[in-house]
């Protein structure tokens, strides 16, 4: 039993190289001027980041696209745009086969390199999502191990699909997020169990615990200065990318009009916005975990 865990950890550990090494083999050659960047950083302005990262389309896997993924990327990329407060060199947008874990962990070192404390940090992604299971069916809880079900999450990428490993985990993702500086951070997940409508959800991902993906994601993320929007509870799927739609409208004006009307179209107004109108239909419920304090601004 001892040697089968340790073989376990081991495979991880491989894995976990796999997917970072070519990566940090570049970026670590850099750190001094990454760190000297760091630091040099002007902090006297407020500067908002962006990475809007839609997989969309799954190598060797059609019928798992869903292209309504990057129809909201751009519509987000847009909006965020058409507001002063957002510069088009701040904002990295990442779709279809551009959208694999290592160009994801790419696009968060690029964040961690720029932004600074005194900056505002919007991390959107849209894919399918699950708990982990490995290819027997059995859950997977990659170390530390954390998972009160049993089972880390995960964000499933372009070629997830093709190679089971090919997916970025909720411990992998918090760490890097956790490098970050800026006084707030906005993460938009729109995933389900499988993502999109009526999805067919993959056994060797899925299996039977449908539930657990949103909750458990969501709670291992939450982190002070952190405003989490997911699309749906736990035990809902997202149907297309509906959630996303409504909340870019919020970001549009519409949220604040209907929120305090202060010319600030927040984190927290929009998500309420989309909310109500996605609770309306009585099958997906979109749900936040708010540890920002006061108002998250979006655009302006």
């Amino acid at each position: 039993m001892i040697m089968k865990d340790l073989l376990r950890k081991l495979k991880f550990l491989l894995i976990f190289c796999i997917i970072l090494f070519p990566i940090l083999k570049i970026d670590m050659a850099n750190s001094d001027q990454i760190s000297k960047d760091i630091f040099e950083n002007n902090i006297e302005s407020t500067d908002y980041w962006a990475i809007l990262f839609a997989v969309g389309i799954y190598k060797n896997n059609t019928d798992q696209n869903r292209l309504s993924m990057f129809k909201a990327a751009d519509d987000l990329y847009e909006t965020l745009l058409k507001y002063d407060n957002w510069n088009e060199d701040n904002i990295h947008l990442i779709k279809g086969e551009e959208a694999t874990g290592q160009n994801l962990i790419k696009e968060l070192l690029w964040l961690i390199k720029n932004e600074d404390r005194n900056d505002y940090s919007l991390i959107y992604l849209t894919t399918h999502g699950s708990p982990l299971k490995d290819q027997n069916g059995n859950f997977i809880d990659i170390p530390p191990k954390d998972e009160s079900d049993g089972s880390d999450e995960i964000l499933i990428m372009y070629e997830g699909f093709e190679n089971w490993y090919s997916f970025i985990w909720d411990d992998l993702l918090n760490f890097f997020l956790g490098m970050l500086q800026s006084k707030g951070v906005c993460l938009i997940v729109d995933s389900c169990y499988s993502g999109g409508f009526n999805d067919e959800y993959n056994q060797n991902f899925i299996g039977d615990n449908l539930y657990s993906f949103n909750s458990e994601f969501g709670k291992e993320l939450a982190s002070n200065d952190r405003v989490i929007l997911m699309s749906s509870e736990e035990n809902n799927v997202s149907y297309g990318s509906y959630f996303s739609f409504h909340l870019i409208d919020g970001f549009n004006g519409n949220a604040d009009i209907q929120g305090n009307n202060n010319g600030i179209n927040s984190a927290e107004e929009s998500f309420y916005y989309a909310q109500n109108i996605v609770d309306s239909w009585g099958w997906q419920h979109p749900t936040i975990l708010d540890n920002f304090p006061g108002e998250f601004p979006i655009t302006f």
